[in-house]
């Protein structure tokens, strides 16, 4: 299939080891038919005018990965795979010998460079980001020259099961994001909504506050910063210390003096950190079902 260098490419990072999880929740069923998470994602994309999607995934999903999404994008959008390995890196670099934890999600984007040409987005496989999501991205893509990041309410992201990690946000008044601060095990305690911020003070957080949940809308021209923030990071490293690709942003929009729009949405965010969040996401993945939002199955021709 023929791809426009113009048209959006969607990148699904769909690498992670899901360690709290404590299953390959890439592959999860959770839709009514045994749907993917991330097949909402790659359908509502492709509705939105993305025409490529890009998977970093790990080997041994590989053909279950290809063998579900090849037919039911066929036509539709160009599949591409890229396996994220530590032995993927620049050349005249290299890993800790004896490394096997994966190097991060900045690293994960890299592998794909080959592969982007124009606008594109990031998410995670284990994340279901609504429909709008796509929709803010796309049409930001057409307007303006500058990167986005899709934010929810933090009080729409938590688990009923345990903390959750957030990007929180500071954002000016014209949208603009000013700081990402990654704030750990936050939950509801004690009647209080508190996170566990950079240097271990417990924090209250406002339920309102804008979080990152990895929906990243960027441009081509992050790329060089994304290199040599990897050989700087590699020059460094340790064995389980990750490359991050908010951090890789971070410093880009610095160097750059680039601004970077927060695309507030409106429809509900759902993931899978727990394996106790599956039964939730699957009862509100239904109910979508129901009220129209999507035909089940999912695939169907309309």
């Amino acid at each position: 299939m023929n791809v426009s260098k113009d048209a959006p490419t969607l990148v699904i990072l769909a690498a992670g080891l899901g360690s709290r999880y404590g299953d390959i929740k890439q592959i999860a069923g959770i839709g009514p038919s045994h749907e993917w998470l991330l097949e909402y994602a790659i359908r509502d994309a492709i509705a939105a005018g993305f025409m490529q999607i890009v998977m970093v995934i790990r080997e041994p999903l590989r053909d279950a990965l290809q063998q579900r999404l090849t037919p039911h994008l066929q036509g539709r959008a160009a599949l591409h795979f890229v396996a994220q390995t530590i032995d993927m890196i620049p050349d005249g670099c290299a890993v800790p010998a004896g490394r096997t934890k994966p190097l991060g999600t900045g690293h994960a984007l890299w592998c794909c460079v080959p592969l982007l040409h124009g606008p594109f987005a990031v998410i995670n496989a284990d994340d279901y980001y609504g429909r709008e999501a796509f929709q803010l991205l796309a049409g930001h893509f057409r307007q303006a020259a500058w990167p986005a990041m899709v934010g929810y309410r933090l009080d729409a992201t938590l688990s009923s099961h345990g903390g959750v990690n957030r990007g929180v946000c500071r954002i000016d008044a014209e949208e603009h994001l000013v700081t990402v601060t990654e704030f750990i095990d936050i939950a509801v305690r004690d009647g209080a909504l508190t996170g566990n911020a950079p240097d271990g003070t417990r924090t209250r957080l406002a339920p309102d506050t804008i979080v990152s949940l990895n929906c990243w809308g960027l441009l081509p021209d992050l790329l060089p910063e994304l290199e040599r923030g990897l050989r700087e990071f590699l020059a460094h490293t340790g064995m389980k210390d990750e490359y991050f690709l908010p951090h890789a942003i971070a410093t880009h929009l610095t160097m750059t003096h680039q601004k970077l729009s927060v695309l507030p949405t409106r429809d509900p965010w759902l993931g899978l950190t727990y394996s106790d969040d599956r039964a939730r996401v699957a009862s509100a993945m239904a109910a979508l079902h129901r009220s129209g939002v999507y035909p089940t199955p999912l695939w169907s021709r309309e």
